[in-house]
């Protein structure tokens, strides 16, 4: 059985290729070693084109329920819980991604690795002790969080 990660990042109020092609460079790269990864984006085609995703989620809630704040919760949860370990990308994140700061704690919580992606300094969610003490690996790209995640996974 492969490994499985949980892909974490920034989605509402980002531009929906920018939720996007991350992941999907994240995806393919970790198959290439053998890594599942789980998407929170997967069944949200409609969010891709998305000049802007919109920060309030009662925008789409009529696009079915995974759209809905209890589908959402409870999906993503169920990820995090069953899966290895979490890649999370805050590059370039102006503002807190508030989903991403759960999915953090929820790892801490279940004693879960997660490999951050997030600037040396700048990025907003360096500046709270508990966010900080979340995230137990910190590298500065993507690939390096690819990476990461592949040794801790022995891959």
């Amino acid at each position: 059985m492969k490994p499985l990660i949980y892909l974490a990042g920034g989605i509402a109020g980002l531009p929906g290729h920018e939720a996007i092609d991350w992941r999907q460079h994240a995806f393919w790269m970790l198959e290439e070693r053998g890594i599942e990864a789980l998407d929170p984006m997967r069944a949200k085609d409609a969010l891709g084109g998305q000049t802007r995703i919109s920060t309030d989620f009662h925008d789409y809630e009529q696009l079915g329920a995974f759209f809905k704040s209890r589908g959402i919760m409870t999906r993503d949860f169920n990820d995090v819980k069953r899966c290895d370990a979490l890649l999370v990308n805050l590059l370039g994140l102006t503002k807190p991604s508030l989903g991403t700061i759960m999915e953090l704690a929820w790892a801490y919580a279940l004693q879960k690795p997660a490999v951050v992606a997030i600037e040396a300094s700048g990025n907003p969610h360096n500046n709270h002790p508990m966010i900080h003490e979340a995230m137990p690996f910190r590298v500065e790209t993507l690939d390096e969080a690819i990476d990461a995640v592949a040794i801790i996974l022995n891959r």
